[in-house]
């Protein structure tokens, strides 16, 4: 390691060289097809208050493969993605907070000649893991071969994993990629923030110390970076991208070639936050991982010590004190239990922190953010589909559960009152396309409490309740967990739109009976079996009626909103222009009311409710 020289926070160092930040025409090599900036998607809701504390983007991020090639090629897409979804929109006169999704940098891992074969060979590798029913195999099987020599030499260097472990291999092939996690995400998020001037949030795996192995210059962080830069020869000539050879450099570091290395073998699921002037200044963990998270991919659950709340820096804390975001990452969102002392409870028998929310209200945060990668598979998919318990009784639509998360923190009620007494904006950005065999899909969403512009709305297939029990094999089920999220709900204060338009009659079935091939977009959820990993359905296919249900056709995205997380003006002062738009609901067609076995009655004569009606 380098004998007293600690990494620089910041890649403002004298003497670094970081790629070439993308100009407007090399936005037109982006596997997304987007041809310059301006040709990325207005964001679907923008809202403007004056007096704003600050102005959130909630970006719907599409991952691509073809856009993860090389390090400069990462750091194009996010910069044209900036560009075409937020400097358009920039507020002047409060910060900036752009918020990414969780495991952003996921798909970083294929950059380089090191992931070429992984990239190339995506649907043999989206195949491998369907057909051995482990969803991401194919894809690290791909791109481990090429990253033996820093697996070995981390064995040598940290303990080595034993053979018939999976999930510890698997944990240590992320081990040895983090000199590239490093340089894909780090450095460019950095650059990026510097050239935007916002807050960026973001997610990766990524080694982290924690408590008190933060040392140094991450003297009192409750989670640190567990990585270090290098000069040792050792380091250098086995972790040195074969790309950059002699000429690779470290952040704040001088000599070369240098290296980026793993101090432990505790990968974690981490949203890295951002100053606008490119510091690394804040990390969260994610506190309690899924099953696949924690075998195989054998990835570390953080301690409750370090839930954390989160300021801005520098003059904008100064001048917005009050301020005081918290970062739950997908499954830490939903564990809401209520208690004394919640931040000193114990982890459940599982493994599971049932107080994170709890704990983090306690914390005094008023604005929640919970970056998500909803994952899936062509069996259970990400978003309309019977996701939860996948395949049995317990199966429910994913989307009403879903409301258990970041509405329920700010919207939840029980006999006292609110459930949690601080947080009045929740920030739910989803990571959408398909991975080798993993799908991922959602609707991002702002959510508010006491804010008047906030309406009363619903998720796709949420819409009413009544809706969804004629008889088929999905909603006929025992457990009604998910009812009482279905219907209008208040609190809505951006929804990125899915696929099937709300306003159109197909949005009023989840599924029909019998089930529609994948690709039809007459019932939500063989739309979303359209946009599946390996469906083969094509922009062409009959099947889709010109639709837009064929595979990774998912919509990219962002939300834009002005928030005042301490106190919300009764009625905030608007700034036009103003585009959050929730589609009111019209007639229902007579033909779709018979197709609903014993509900033409209830229906026939009923108008749906519009935009302001509970």
């Amino acid at each position: 390691m380098l004998a007293g020289v600690a990494l620089a926070p910041s890649l403002l160092t004298s003497g670094l060289t970081v790629p070439a930040l993308a100009q407007a025409n090399a936005c037109s090599g982006l596997a997304s097809g987007q041809s310059t900036e301006q040709s990325f998607t207005a964001p679907s809701n923008v809202l403007y208050a004056a007096g704003a504390q600050v102005r959130v983007f909630a970006m719907q991020h599409k991952q691509l493969l073809d856009d993860d090639a090389t390090y400069q090629s990462i750091l194009t897409e996010l910069d044209c993605e900036l560009g075409g979804h937020v400097d358009p929109y920039r507020a002047g006169d409060h910060p900036n907070l752009v918020v990414f999704n969780e495991l952003t940098a996921i798909s970083y891992g294929t950059e380089g000649s090191r992931g070429a074969a992984a990239r190339q060979g995506s649907s043999q590798a989206t195949l491998v893991g369907q057909l051995i029913g482990q969803p991401g195999a194919g894809g690290i099987g791909a791109v481990a071969p090429f990253y033996a020599a820093p697996i070995a030499y981390y064995n040598a260097k940290l303990g080595p994993a034993a053979p018939g472990d999976i999930a510890a291999n698997v944990d240590r092939l992320f081990v040895a990629i983090t000199d590239t996690m490093v340089r894909s995400v780090v450095e460019n998020a950095s650059s990026v923030a510097r050239k935007h001037g916002v807050y960026i949030v973001i997610g990766a795996p990524l080694p982290l110390l924690e408590g008190a192995a933060c040392t140094g210059q991450y003297q009192g962080w409750s989670a640190c970076p567990g990585w270090d830069a290098s000069n040792d020869a050792p380091d250098v000539g086995a972790l040195t991208d074969p790309e950059l050879g002699p000429a690779s450099r470290c952040a704040g570091v001088a000599a070369t070639p240098c290296v980026y290395v793993a101090d432990t073998t505790a990968v974690h699921n981490v949203a890295l936050v951002f100053a606008p002037d490119g510091r690394l200044y804040d990390v969260q963990p994610k506190v309690s991982l899924t099953p696949i998270e924690l075998n195989p991919l054998g990835w570390t659950q953080a301690s409750p010590a370090t839930i954390h709340a989160i300021s801005f820096e520098g003059a904008d804390a100064q001048r917005f004190p009050g301020v005081k975001m918290g970062i739950g990452i997908s499954l830490d969102a939903f564990e809401q239990k209520l208690g004394a002392s919640p931040c000193a409870q114990p982890r459940d028998s599982g493994g599971v922190f049932d107080y994170f929310m709890a704990c983090l209200d306690a914390k005094g945060v008023n604005l929640f953010l919970q970056p998500e990668f909803n994952d899936g598979t062509q069996q259970c998919m990400s978003w309309t589909d019977y996701g939860d318990a996948c395949g049995t009784p317990q199966a429910q639509w994913q989307p009403a559960t879903w409301m258990a998360s970041a509405w329920q923190a700010v919207q939840g009620t029980g006999p006292a009152g609110f459930l949690f007494q601080n947080f009045r904006y929740a920030v739910n950005p989803f990571m959408v396309g398909n991975l080798f065999d993993v799908s991922g899909d959602g609707q991002s969403a702002i959510f508010a409490r006491d804010d008047p512009r906030a309406v009363s709305y619903w998720y796709a297939g949420d819409s009413d309740p009544a809706l969804y029990d004629h008889v088929d094999a999905y909603t006929t089920i025992a457990d009604n967990r998910g009812l009482p999220y279905d219907g209008h709900k208040p609190g809505f204060l951006a929804l990125s739109p899915w696929l099937v338009p709300e306003s159109s009659a197909n949005a009023l079935f989840r599924d029909r009976t019998p089930a529609l091939s994948p690709g039809d977009p007459a019932s939500l959820r063989s739309c979303e079996k359209g946009l599946a990993p390996g469906s083969s359905v094509t922009p062409g296919a009959g099947v889709t009626k010109g639709g837009p249900c064929y595979e990774n056709n998912y919509r990219s995205d962002a939300l834009v909103a002005d928030l005042f997380p301490t106190a919300v003006p009764s009625p905030p002062p608007q700034v036009l222009p103003n585009t959050a738009v929730f589609p009111a609901r019209g007639w229902l067609p007579l033909a779709a009311l018979l197709s609903l076995a014993g509900m033409a009655a209830l229906l026939v004569a009923r108008r749906w409710r519009g935009l302001h009606q509970d």
